[in-house]
């Protein structure tokens, strides 16, 4: 594909080996990087969902936590999810999401194409890119996500920990995943703190391209 084919090759193998080597598909946490079910950061997640909708999560695992909003938000969700797994997205269509498996795909957004205007909510972690290759991505989620509905970002604790080590060496402060977008997107975005969970919620207006 291009230079980066390698650092997403070996990204999606070491996820696979710690996700997918010792799972025989009946695990369904493991594929979201869980040992015990996590309610309360699935909870903290949910929070700017508000409405009826439809839920695109990049990096859905096998759409464990589009399940928990579809169950717990008291709104009608339609999920759809794109993972570069293919264990994970088969379990998605096959045991998580089997009313909706056309919309699950195998695949990584660097290199994907979205639907203009489809989304109500989407979901993406900024350190699931090459740092190269993060504008043109949100500029893709931002035209995907219809007028008036949310981009919400986050990055996990443990990713979190180690961004921090690598901003310290390199003089950059991360403290939160906004500091992880670019700086004329962060005025807009709303902050959620949890110990285990770092969430920034973008909606998008309607003179966003």
């Amino acid at each position: 594909m291009d230079m980066y084919s390698d650092f997403y090759e070996k990204r999606r193998n070491s996820l696979w080996k710690r996700y997918w080597r010792d799972n025989d598909g009946s695990d369904i946490l493991k594929p979201n990087g869980f040992n015990e079910y996590p309610c309360e950061v699935y909870n903290q997640l949910m929070k700017p969902i508000d409405r009826d909708g439809s839920v695109l999560d990049l990096g859905c695992g096998n759409g464990l936590f589009l399940k928990h909003i579809m169950k717990y938000s008291g709104y009608k969700i339609t999920p759809y999810g794109i993972d570069f797994i293919e264990e994970s997205i088969r379990q998605a269509r096959e045991l998580i999401h089997p009313e909706y498996p056309e919309n699950f795909r195998v695949g990584n957004i660097a290199y994907m194409d979205l639907e203009e205007n489809k989304y109500d909510y989407v979901y993406f972690d900024p350190y699931s890119v090459h740092s190269s290759h993060l504008e043109p991505v949100l500029n893709k989620i931002i035209k995907a996500c219809k007028p008036g509905g949310k981009i919400i970002f986050y990055t996990y604790r443990d990713v979190l920990i180690v961004l921090k080590i690598i901003g310290i060496l390199k003089l950059k402060l991360i403290r939160w995943v906004g500091d992880l977008l670019p700086r004329e997107m962060r005025n807009r975005l709303e902050r959620i703190d949890h110990p285990d969970v770092s969430i920034a919620v973008y909606r998008k207006c309607g003179l966003d391209s």
